[in-house]
C-alpha cells in the first residue's frame, strides 16, 4: 500500500483540514494510506542561518523536523496544506519549510508528487498554492495540482476530479512532464551546485545529474529543453572561479 504524509499547518480544526479528510476517501480507494502530521503537535524550532545543514551536511537544532523530513522522504507523496494568512501559508508551515533549505541544495523528493492545498475567507488563495507548488519545485518533487476553497465555495465538497492528477502521478511518476519553469529551475539548481559547494556538487555528480537536463529521464518540450540546458550552460560559465 502506497502512503501520502500531509503536513497541516493551522491549529484550527476546521476548514483546511476538511479538504484533507475529503481527500482521504479517494487516496483510500486508490490503496493509498494518509498520514497527516499537525504542526502545531510537534516541536519545530525556528532556523537560526547558520548553514550548517548546506556546508556541513547536518542540522545543529535538536527538535521534530530531522524525523517529519524522514517521513517525507519515505512517502509516495507529499501534501502541504494551510489556510491562507496574509496572502501566504501559515507561519508554522513556513518555519517547517525554512529548515528544509538543504533540499534546494541537494533536492531528495525527486519523483514525489506533491498536492497543494489551501483555504480562506479572504484573498491570496491562488499566490499561497502558487507558493506551495514552487516549494515543491524547489524539493524536486514533482507539481501535482492544487485544491483550494474560499468564501466563495468553502462549502463544496472535494471531488474526485481534483485529487485525479495527484493519485495518477503517486501511481506513474514517470508520467510528469516538467514545464519551462521546472526546467529552468533544475538549470539554475545544478548551476549553483556545480559552482558553489563541494557537497552539493559531489551529491549531484553521484546522482549523474550534472551532464542531465533533468532529474530524470522523461518527456520535455524541446524548445523548452533547448532554452533551458542553454540557459544553464551561460550560468555555470558566469559562475565558475576566474
Amino acid at each position: 500500500m502506497k502512503k501520502v504524509v500531509a503536513l497541516i499547518g493551522t491549529q484550527r480544526k476546521r476548514n483546511t483540514q476538511r479538504v484533507l479528510l475529503e481527500i482521504k476517501p479517494y487516496l483510500e480507494k486508490n490503496h493509498i494510506a494518509l498520514e497527516i502530521i499537525d504542526l502545531y503537535g510537534v516541536t519545530i524550532q525556528a532556523c537560526i542561518g547558520c548553514e550548517q545543514c548546506i556546508l556541513q551536511g547536518r542540522c545543529v537544532l535538536t527538535d521534530d523536523v530531522s524525523d517529519i523530513m524522514q517521513r517525507l522522504l519515505d512517502a509516495d507523496g507529499i501534501i502541504l496544506a494551510s489556510p491562507v494568512y496574509l496572502k501566504n501559508i501559515s507561519g508554522r508551515l513556513k518555519t517547517f519549510l525554512d529548515r528544509t533549505c538543504v533540499w534546494y541544495h541537494r533536492p531528495a523528493l525527486i519523483k514525489k508528487p506533491l498536492l497543494a492545498v489551501a483555504t480562506t475567507k479572504g484573498s491570496g488563495l491562488k499566490a499561497t498554492l502558487s507558493y506551495l507548488n514552487s516549494i515543491a519545485v524547489q524539493w524536486g518533487a514533482t507539481p501535482a495540482g492544487k485544491i483550494g476553497r474560499s468564501i466563495f465555495n468553502e462549502n463544496k465538497p472535494v471531488t474526485e476530479k481534483e485529487v485525479e492528477p495527484f493519485i495518477r502521478l503517486i501511481q506513474h511518476p514517470e508520467k510528469h512532464v516538467p514545464n519551462l519553469n521546472q526546467l529552468f529551475n533544475f538549470e539554475v539548481q545544478k548551476a549553483m551546485a556545480l559552482s558553489l559547494n563541494d557537497l552539493d556538487k559531489n551529491y549531484w555528480i553521484e546522482q549523474n545529474w550534472a551532464n542531465q537536463s533533468y532529474f530524470y529521464p522523461c518527456k520535455k518540450n524541446k524548445i523548452s529543453a533547448s532554452v533551458s540546458h542553454a540557459f544553464g550552460k551561460f550560468l555555470q560559465k558566469k559562475m565558475r572561479p576566474h
